[in-house]
């Protein structure tokens, strides 16, 4: 019932609210019955006796709903005995109308582009309802709402003064889940609480551009998961809640891997190797398929980060098990995946999120084997060339994503003029980011995405890539789009620094210039930038180059891949991001002859 039928319903009625606490009661003065206690009272320094006199009532008719209006929403009379929080939450979680502002923008505005590709019961409805009963994590949602709006709208987007709300709400979320995690040690609070804090204290970090604290409480919530898993009995296994709860920190776990700077490497371990998930025969969604590939993508990730910082890592009994479990389900999985897709009803084939999230699947399974089908003969960069197909692949599946802006593909007659390219549109496109290639020490291993800290002994190049800004590539479209799962940046940033080919390259570039997305620690962005150096390196376009219609770099004189000779070529990038606001961007590139050409960049 809206407020104005409410008034309506008073004024015919002549109804006197009686339901007031017993201080407000015995002024005779109108009471706003907030709980627990009243805010007149609250203000004016009084202690509110709260609301003995009052019982339940069971009267849903007008009348009653009208008598116990608040001036700001209905309150309905609670029993002392612990919250039950409803399947459909409310869309007020507090008094303060500017924290029900916040909680709304979380729910309309925050909540869609969290669950872009995939549907999320986690987000949509477990960190909804627990917002409603849980401090730690309405306050961190409302923290996190405010800097998702922060982007949307270019403010500034981190200040840690005590009257920013963001920060404040932050602050808050930190102070109640201190109080939360010791409950949790004492048996006295559920795990699931603790490891949400995690997952949306990571995300909060992330967006501030904090990797560092991002990457504590992401470590934290693996940590605590871990230690749960080995607490409990054989043959049983986690709630379903608490695995749903996993594979978001699986998630991010992924991204970490895949984005480690070399003054915070991710610590690849032996003796903590990721699980390689059991393929089922069968899929239902491909929610549960993105669950599985992410956990093949973490081993293989594993393999690389280890056999490239310890030189026997290759001969190691754990590594060998992983390496062979990990050839094994990828195999099965692919076999699973596309029978899943065979079975999928028109209908839903079509609905723009299963479409996007089973597309973002197949890219990333090229993105694998494409990895894999290079690590036997990556002593060159040439070996590269030969998987020119992939590339194209993963480049024109991200352009018929339906969330990402219009792409372009240049008309075979690109070569013929050093203007841009006339363009045939095809469906819709996408977004990536940054991470390198490190060859391990094994040359019959495969090779993985890995940022890790160069070796020291390297002549250094000085040249003239020093910019500020970005010319033609800062117009920045409507808005900003923050996610924190699986998503096209990684593959896009990929292809565009490993293939030679000129055209499709841009064309990754295109996409990741033309969308500001922040996924974990990846900037779409900032990945452009960082592969638009790579090309002009490996292409020796020494000038500063304003980029054309649609984000696209012009041509140069290298018309295929094979121009690009070996000691022409980029063979790892390693990215510094320093400062929080501005997040600058220190790059490092190491060509095959042994250089290493540096730059930064401001986004």
């Amino acid at each position: 019932m809206d407020e104005q039928k409410l008034r309506v319903i008073e004024r015919q009625h002549k109804l006197r609210v009686k339901t007031g606490c017993e201080t407000c009661r015995k002024r005779r003065v109108k009471c706003d019955e907030a709980r627990p206690e009243c805010l007149r009272c609250s203000k004016s320094g009084r202690k509110c006796e709260g609301y003995k006199h009052v019982s339940p009532s069971r009267d849903l008719s007008p009348t009653a709903a009208a008598s116990f209006r608040n001036p700001s929403f209905l309150v309905v009379p609670q029993n002392a005995s612990p919250i039950s929080v409803p399947r459909s939450p409310s869309r007020s979680v507090s008094p303060v109308a500017a924290e029900n502002r916040s909680f709304c923008y979380f729910r309309t505005q925050t909540l869609p582009k969290w669950t872009e590709f995939f549907d999320s019961d986690l987000w949509s409805r477990k960190i909804l309802q627990l917002s409603h009963s849980e401090p730690a994590i309405k306050h961190g949602v409302l923290a996190l709402s405010s800097m998702h709006e922060r982007f949307e709208t270019f403010m500034p987007a981190f200040t840690a003064k005590s009257s920013d709300f963001a920060f404040m709400q932050y602050m808050r979320a930190v102070k109640h889940s201190n109080k939360l995690l010791t409950a949790y040690q004492e048996g006295k609070a559920e795990l699931e609480k603790i490891l949400i804090a995690c997952i949306i204290f990571t995300c909060y970090e992330n967006l501030t551009g904090n990797s560092a604290a991002a990457n504590m409480h992401l470590s934290n919530g693996i940590r605590i998961l871990n230690q749960h898993k080995g607490h409990l009995p054989q043959l049983v296994r986690s709630t379903t809640s608490e695995e749903s709860i996993a594979n978001v920190l699986f998630r991010f776990d992924l991204q970490a891997m895949t984005f480690s700077e070399p003054t915070r490497p991710y610590d690849f371990s032996l003796d903590n190797p990721p699980d390689c998930p059991d393929i089922p025969d069968k899929y239902t969604k491909n929610g549960v398929a993105r669950n599985d590939l992410v956990g093949l993508l973490r081993c293989m990730m594993w393999i690389s980060g280890v056999a490239s910082i310890n030189e026997w890592a290759t001969e190691d009994p754990t590594w060998l098990q992983v390496y062979n479990q990990l050839m094994s389900s990828f195999e099965k999985w692919q076999v699973t995946f596309e029978k899943y897709q065979s079975t999928v009803p028109l209908d839903k084939l079509y609905d723009p999120k299963v479409y996007a999230g089973n597309t973002l699947l197949k890219i990333y399974a090229i993105l694998a084997r494409t990895t894999v089908a290079s690590g036997a003969n990556l002593s060159t960069e040439m070996a590269w060339d030969s998987l020119m197909g992939s590339f194209q692949e993963i480049v024109d599946l991200a352009e018929t994503i339906p969330t990402l802006p219009q792409s372009a593909k240049p008309h075979p007659s690109a070569f013929d003029s050093p203007s841009p390219p006339r363009f045939i549109r095809k469906h819709r496109p996408i977004a990536p980011n940054p991470a390198s290639s490190t060859p391990p020490p094994s040359r019959d291993k495969p090779s993985l995405l890995l940022l890790s800290e160069p070796p020291p002994p390297i002549t250094r190049v000085n040249t003239p890539y020093e910019y500020t800004t970005a010319p033609g590539a800062k117009r920045r479209p409507a808005s900003f789009s923050p996610s924190f799962e699986l998503s096209p940046i990684v593959p896009l940033f990929f292809t565009a620094c490993r293939c030679r080919d000129p055209v499709i390259r841009r064309r990754a570039i295109s996409l990741l210039l033309g969308w500001r997305r922040r996924e974990g620690a990846w900037d779409s962005f900032g990945a452009g930038m960082v592969a638009l150096q790579c090309v002009k390196i490996e292409e020796g376009l020494d000038e500063v180059f304003d980029l054309g219609p649609d984000n696209w770099l012009p041509l140069s004189a290298v018309r295929s891949a094979g121009e690009i000779g070996e000691m022409k070529r980029v063979q790892d990038v390693w990215v510094s991001v320093t400062g929080m606001p501005d997040r600058n961007v220190c790059m490092k590139y190491l060509m095959s002859n042994g250089e290493v050409v540096e730059m930064n960049v401001e986004p």
